[in-house]
């Protein structure tokens, strides 16, 4: 940009100073143009009166005025009057033949400040019959117009100058108000490699370098929240599967003893049967750590493609493709039914068939998660609502039910991995559910409200988009 910035000046002050060139000397032309009508006449006077001392009176008067030498040549090529230092030499001679044709000599090129300092002229001297009488040789003094222009040049110079400087502060405040999201987005990289805090500052420059900052505050949002849901579920991994191992652990460690007393002991049917209770524990044991390993799976898997979805490399959706799903409340809670009556649970359904933006798997899912729920902690004699409805280009998924549900604390806590209510820790379970479901939600673009019901109960709302 400077570079061409320079250029562009270049060009303007060449073409400006060739302005102010042209323009002096067309005004020094016009000058001498008048002087030398004056000079014409004069010596066309003279040479009819015979009086050629008043004709050497003004051009010794010119002469002095404007300190340019004249030279007058009668038709017979002898001078007749003289100002000046001009000789009759061979450049002067052949100047007069050429001006005694009755052709004007004004040759008067454009003036710089390199050009030399005088340029002859010749004018020839008509009759009033037409015939050429004489010429008038007048060496013009170019000094002072290349003075001025040469001032002019100066000042022109000293503004392009200043406008150029302008221009450079100005270009130079436009490349870094440019760089500045790129330095931010270096200075983040550097902080992300080094495990640090990120701050890219305001959204400045460019609108795509300001869309390329957000793009990588976004990616560095994912990858840290990717991070967190690591730790955290490493941490909360190592934390939950630490008390089904150490159980198994004194299980084997029991069985062992009973082993032992079962060889040696006087009464084999009472030591198998301790045996055979040992055996059943660990097997639940093995069960309820295969259990939560498995829902530890499933919610790394929705956790990945959450982060898909929040970072852009969201699904496809196409018209027939599987995240299109065409469902009703009877279709997704039926399969669930029997369980439910079962634990002594009423299931009431509503709302018509909607088609929806999300996977049929997450959403059968998700109905397995809350009706699951709600067969373990509503409790018998409760009655479970599963809905859909419409709300404006959304179709809302709601199960609401009857039992005792969560106070306001325990509310804000649900979603949390591994949390259970306090008097929900005796039943079966991983406190995962909600959390499973929240993720899914996420990666299907829906968003998961949990509040408690009218009829006294939990609800669980399940925003998805509508197609």
């Amino acid at each position: 940009m400077i570079v061409f910035g320079l250029l562009a000046m270049t060009v303007i002050l060449i073409g400006v100073g060739q302005q102010v060139a042209t323009s002096r000397t067309q005004q020094l032309t016009l000058q001498r143009a008048n002087s030398m009508d004056q000079l014409t006449q004069r010596a066309q006077t003279a040479i009819t009166l015979g009086d050629g001392e008043t004709l050497q009176e003004y051009l010794d008067e010119f002469h002095e005025t404007f300190g340019e030498s004249v030279l007058i040549i009668e038709g017979t090529g002898a001078p007749l009057a003289a100002a000046g230092d001009i000789t009759l030499d061979d450049e002067v001679a052949q100047l007069a033949l050429a001006a005694s044709r009755a052709v004007p000599q004004w040759s008067l090129a454009t003036a710089y400040p390199w050009s030399v300092d005088t340029a002859l002229v010749a004018e020839p001297l008509i009759s009033d019959t037409g015939t050429v009488t004489g010429v008038v040789v007048l060496d013009i003094n170019q000094a002072a117009a290349k003075r001025d222009i040469t001032e002019q040049w100066i000042l022109v110079g000293a503004i392009g100058l200043a406008l150029f400087a302008v221009l450079l502060a100005a270009a130079m405040a436009w490349m870094r108000w440019i760089l500045r999201p790129v330095s931010a987005l270096d200075s983040a990289a550097l902080a992300m490699a080094n495990h640090q805090k990120l701050d890219l500052g305001d959204a400045t420059g460019p609108p795509e370098l300001r869309r390329l900052a957000e793009s990588f505050r976004q990616m560095s949002d994912s990858v840290e929240a990717a991070l967190e849901q690591q730790h955290g579920l490493v941490a909360d991994a190592s934390h939950q599967l630490r008390t089904p191992l150490a159980a198994i652990r004194l299980r084997m460690d029991s069985l062992s003893y009973d082993l032992g007393e079962a060889n040696s002991s006087k009464d084999p049917d009472a030591a198998r049967q301790f045996v055979a209770e040992d055996v059943t524990a660990i097997d639940a044991d093995l069960d309820r750590l295969e259990r939560t390993v498995e829902r530890m799976l499933t919610l790394a898997n929705a956790e990945h493609r959450a982060g898909e979805t929040i970072s852009g490399h969201a699904f496809e959706v196409s018209v027939d493709g599987p995240e299109r799903s065409t469902v009703s409340a009877t279709s997704l809670a039926e399969a669930h039914r029997a369980g439910l009556q079962a634990a002594g649970i009423r299931l009431i359904t509503e709302g018509e068939t909607f088609r929806v933006v999300f996977r049929q798997s997450d959403l059968d899912e998700i109905i397995e998660i809350l009706l699951d729920n709600a067969r373990k902690y509503a409790g018998e004699g409760a009655t479970v609502w599963v809905s859909l409805k419409p709300d404006g280009d959304a179709v809302i998924l709601e199960v609401a039910d009857s039992g005792p549900g969560l106070d306001d604390e325990q509310l804000a806590r649900i979603g949390t991995r591994f949390w259970r209510a306090t008097g929900h820790s005796a039943l079966p379970g991983t406190g995962l559910g909600h959390a499973i479901l929240t993720q899914l939600a996420r990666a299907n673009h829906a968003t998961v409200l949990v509040d408690r019901a009218r009829q006294g109960g939990l609800r669980t709302r399940v925003r998805m988009r509508a197609t």
